[in-house]
């Protein structure tokens, strides 16, 4: 039995053993960043903020806290203060650009609560 050979080769697929090591890093390294993206749409469309834009209203909050009132600081009016930033930011964003994503309050809730409530990873210098 003999099987056809096509005319067109572009089908076939390169294998990864088709690949020198170089090549095949920097498809690893684009397909992770494909992926990556990918995520990053998922989560944009259901309005979860992203890490970035959730420290900086952290960071905005406690700066904006401290020069109302060094004295005290209440944690839970700076998560709360953190979050209403978050937010404002979000509608203030697509008002300007429409393209750009409204957070949910929950996943604002839930992205500041994984960041402030996770541990912190453990020093290389501790013994």
């Amino acid at each position: 039995m003999t099987i056809p050979v096509p005319t067109d080769l572009q089908y076939l697929p390169v294998h990864r053993y088709a690949r020198d090591t170089r090549q095949q890093t920097a498809w690893e390294r684009r397909e992770a960043a494909r992926r990556k993206n990918l995520q990053r749409e998922r989560q944009r469309e259901a309005g979860i903020p992203d890490p970035t834009s959730i420290e900086r209203a952290i960071v905005d909050a406690l700066r904006l806290t401290l020069l109302k009132s060094p004295a005290s600081i209440d944690p839970v009016e700076l998560l709360k203060y953190a979050r209403d930033l978050a937010m404002s930011r979000s509608y203030a964003a697509h008002e300007a650009d429409p393209s750009k994503p409204k957070y949910e309050r929950e996943a604002v809730v839930e992205a500041i609560r994984k960041r402030v409530l996770r541990p912190p990873k453990a020093s290389r210098a501790t013994p």
